[in-house]
Parts: C-alpha cells; structure tokens; sequence
C-alpha cells in the first residue's frame, strides 16, 4: 500500500477539516473544543458518542449560567468519538464495508435557540458543492415521513428545503429506524434529515442534520424541549474519501501514513 502524498492531493485532511471550520466560522459559529472521548462528567456515557455530548447541558435547559457554554448560540468543532454500543452505533457493520468504523472524527455545526432547518439545510448545500465542490447530482437527501404510533406528523419543512436544490426523485421520506434520532433510551431526540452520497457502487450517509425537539422520558414518551436546538454531523473520513475520489477511507491520508509506518516498522510486504 502507497500512502497519499498530501502535496499531490486537492484536498489532504487537514485542509477538508480547516475549511470546514473556517466557514462555520464566517457564519458567526465558535470553534469549541473536542472534549475527552471519555465524558468527564456525563455518568451516563461510557465514551463520547457524538458531537453533541458535551453540549447536552445546553440541549435540556440545565446549563451553568455562569459558564461560557451557556452563552453558546452557534457553535463548530471537529469531535473524537467511539461508538460501540447503545442505539445507533453501526458496530454491526464494522469490517464489512468500507465506511463503518468505531473510533472517528464527526465535524458538527449546531445552533442553540439561534437559526433552524432553513439555515442548516442552506449552509451544508453550499458548503458540500461551492466550497467542497462535490458534484450535486451525486447527493440524495432523506427526511422523517411521519410515524403514527408516535404520533409524530412528516418533516415536510425538511422535503420542501431540499425540493429547492435537488429534483424530487432525489428527496426520499423515511421512518424512525432512519430519520429520527436519539443515541439512548433517554434524553435529547428529534427528527432528522440526511445528505447520501452515491459512490456508483456503493452510496453511504454523508451529513446528518438534527432537530432536537423533544427529550425521551425514562417512561418513554416524548417531551417537548424548552427550545429547539440545530445538530449538524458529518462524517469527515467520509468527506475525504469523497473529495479524494477513494473507494475506502483507508486509502485516504487519514489512514495511509499510519499503514505505511507499520509496513516499515514490521518490514512487511507492500500490499
């Protein structure tokens, strides 16, 4: 295996991952922090799952007045995270494609009682196709299409934004299994919308864009937040797979280099 020279690449890692926070910040977001993929003070957490863990204070109205993250109204950052357990893990389908993985970075905007769907949808649209310049007859979007027993109406805001950039056959409803989000049997959950890329052979999730709207009760049922919140992630070994034209984001420069120094230290073949 050759690693990725990233001097002969449009788009190395690091470049995708500053631009990425470059133009939320322009649009008035704070570069905060990943925290430990250990939650340090989240018992309900044995590692963090996703970008919004840590602003989880923020999301149920228990945030300390008195810290900077309760001032928080739009926020960017690039966040470590393990996940190999609870809901919607995909542990399931590590190893037998080419995109799962359990450890991974997950690039994430969110707005705090600030903008909504209208501005997310519109920001990501220009970010994945003027600024990344990925081709836009490549992308799908799916969104929640309503669930009786929850009583739960579709997302027809979520279909009629994306009915703006793509055509119709393009913009698929779905139900809770794929387009209602919540990474426990608690607390923060919402509907949500999401970006597939087609890769021809293959076409996988791209961005996910939330609305965390209701909080789980531990009885189960849905109560509705004090605000609503905006939870955007995307994948950033994915983007790179897609900007570097790679099959498998271990053929990216996320993966190559390390590869290439265990061949040398092992002395192995090439492969």
């Amino acid at each position: 295996m050759s690693g990725v020279n990233q001097h002969q690449v449009e788009w190395p890692a690091s470049r995708v991952r500053d631009t990425f926070i470059k133009f939320f910040e322009e649009k008035n977001h704070v570069n905060w922090k990943s925290s430990p993929v250990v939650p340090p003070n989240d018992p309900t957490l044995l590692f963090a799952n996703a970008g919004m863990n840590q602003f989880k204070p923020i999301f149920l109205g228990t945030a300390d007045p008195c810290t900077q993250l309760s001032k928080l109204t739009r926020a960017c950052n690039t966040q470590k995270c393990i996940r190999a357990g609870g809901k919607h893990n995909d542990l399931d389908d590590v190893g037998k494609d080419t995109y799962h993985r359990t450890f991974f970075e997950m690039l994430g905007n969110w707005s705090f009682g600030d903008y909504l769907k209208n501005e997310a949808v519109e920001w990501a649209w220009e970010l994945l196709t003027k600024v990344y310049k990925l081709p836009s007859d490549r992308f799908y979007a799916t969104y929640f299409g309503g669930d009786e027993k929850s009583g739960l109406a579709p997302d027809t805001e979520a279909r009629d934004l994306w009915l703006k950039f793509l055509p119709a056959n393009h913009v698929l409803p779905f139900g809770c299994k794929d387009n209602f989000w919540e990474m426990g049997d608690t607390g923060p959950c919402g509907r949500c919308t999401e970006i597939h890329f087609d890769r021809i052979a293959c076409g996988f999730i791209f961005l996910k864009l939330y609305l965390s709207e209701f909080n789980r009760e531990s009885d189960g049922t849905l109560k509705s937040l004090p605000a609503k919140r905006v939870d955007t992630g995307l994948g950033f070994e994915r983007l790179i797979s897609a900007l570097q034209n790679k099959m498998s984001n271990y053929d990216t420069d996320v993966f190559t280099p390390i590869f290439d120094t265990i061949q040398q230290v092992a002395r192995g073949p090439i492969l």
